[in-house]
């Protein structure tokens, strides 16, 4: 089971951005969950992953991010 073989008809159909490659972001999520914070090769030296342990967590930590990125872009004249 992954991703592109379960979307269709779900809420997520048509959600993300048309340009998203699903099935390359599907491989990078093929880590056994115990697995999923382990440091990948791939990753930005500067990328730390940050557990969440509930939804609202994660959207409060997300909202937060969203608007740092936003005053940061606007501070740089972005």
């Amino acid at each position: 089971m992954d991703f592109n073989s379960t979307v269709k008809g779900s809420m997520l159909e048509g959600f993300y951005p048309a340009g998203w490659d699903m099935k390359k972001i599907d491989k990078c999520c093929a880590n056994k969950p115990e697995d999923v914070c382990k440091r990948q090769k791939f990753w930005n030296k500067g990328f730390e992953p940050v557990q969440c342990n509930d939804l609202v967590e994660f959207e409060v930590k997300m909202g937060h991010e969203i608007a740092i990125e936003s005053k940061n872009a606007k501070d740089a004249g972005k």
